[in-house]
C-alpha cells in the first residue's frame, strides 16, 4: 500500500506542476518561477527514479519491475518517435527529442553490451 500512495503522489505532483505550466503558457514566465519550476522538476525527476528500486522479495517481483520498466521504455520511445514525426511534418525540429531518443537506445545498447560481457 505504501508503494502505490508513493505512486499516486508522483502522478499528482506532476499533474499539478503540468497544470501550472499549461497555465503560464500565455504569459513570459519571470526568473523565479522558471528556477521554482526547474527546482520542481529535478526533484520529480529523483523521486521518479527511486520507484521500485527497494528490495525484491522473489522472482515474481522482479519479473514485474522488468516488465514496467520495459512498458516505461517502449512508451517513452513511442512518445519521443511521435514527437520528432509531428515535428517533420510543421519544418521545424527540436534537437533535444532527438538527443533523447538517441540517448534512451545508446544506454539500452551500452547496458545490453555490458551485461553480456558480465557473463
Amino acid at each position: 500500500m505504501k508503494i502505490i500512495t508513493y505512486y499516486l503522489l508522483l502522478l499528482i505532483f506532476i499533474a499539478l506542476l503540468s497544470g501550472f505550466l499549461i497555465q503560464e503558457r500565455s504569459a513570459a514566465m519571470s526568473m523565479e518561477k522558471m528556477l521554482s519550476v526547474c527546482v520542481l522538476l529535478g526533484l520529480y525527476v529523483v523521486g521518479m527514479s527511486f520507484v521500485g528500486e527497494g528490495k525484491t522479495v522473489d522472482e515474481r517481483e522482479v519479473a514485474h519491475r522488468y516488465a514496467s520498466n520495459r512498458a516505461a521504455l517502449i512508451a517513452g520511445t513511442i512518445v519521443l518517435s511521435l514527437g520528432v514525426l509531428y515535428q517533420l511534418f510543421t519544418d521545424r525540429i527540436d534537437y533535444w527529442l532527438l538527443a533523447s531518443l538517441l540517448v534512451i537506445n545508446l544506454v539500452k545498447i551500452i547496458s545490453l553490451i555490458y551485461s553480456d560481457s558480465r557473463k
